[in-house]
């Protein structure tokens, strides 16, 4: 058990400092050198747990995965509007990749490894399930415009998102991700609200808190 429980935090120390490398220097920046520099393990710790840098990357992005879905569930459970949920999803994930350095490099490691079966796409596919849903549900209550594509208006959320979070990653290490995804939306719904609901959305887009 003990011998158990030592290869476990073994595998976590590794992931730890594989994240922290990948969320500074990306796929192509870090070396598996310099991972087991910053674990502190021994060479053959980190290679008895993983074979090569492409397993690494693999393992953090689908630690990112259980992450988000952790936080879809969490959202989707609560009682609020659809669209309520589907901004409150995205500006709490937000939240998480400015705060968990794991989630962080598993965001980046999408952005820039495409890996050997040509990218890791199927996660894309998942969030524009999960926003397109949210926004059937408000265009079925009325709350959206009977025009407005949700196919469409989920792509877009999404490719925005991933976009943003690239881009204030690069610049400015996620300062306001969070505050920026609320923008987004704020502009996204002005377009898409059913005309009743357009008038009373003079504020930001209404989210739950990001914790």
């Amino acid at each position: 058990m003990a011998l158990q429980e030592r290869a476990v935090r073994t595998r976590e120390t590794v992931l730890r400092a594989a994240s922290e490398a990948f969320a500074a220097k990306g796929f192509l920046g870090t070396s598996m050198a310099e991972i087991l520099d910053l674990a502190q393990v021994t060479k053959g710790a980190l290679y008895f747990h993983f074979g090569s840098k492409e397993e690494l990357a693999a393992s953090i992005i689908a630690e990112q995965e259980k992450a988000a879905r952790r936080v879809v569930e969490t959202v989707v459970a609560e009682s609020a509007p659809p669209l309520d949920k589907a901004v409150a999803i995205t500006v709490r994930w937000a939240h998480t990749v400015q705060t968990d350095p794991q989630v962080r490099a598993g965001a980046r490691l999408m952005t820039e490894w495409r890996g050997p079966d040509g990218g890791p796409m199927a996660p894309y596919a998942w969030w524009q399930g999960v926003i397109r849903d949210l926004l059937a549900e408000a265009r079925d209550r009325g709350d959206l415009h009977p025009g407005v594509d949700i196919d469409l208006a989920a792509e877009f959320v999404v490719s925005s998102f991933t976009c943003s979070q690239s881009l204030w990653g690069i610049l400015c290490e996620h300062p306001d991700l969070s505050g920026r995804v609320r923008s987004l939306w704020q502009l996204l719904l002005t377009g898409m609200l059913a005309d009743e609901h357009r008038a009373a959305a003079t504020g930001p887009a209404p989210v739950a808190a990001a914790g």
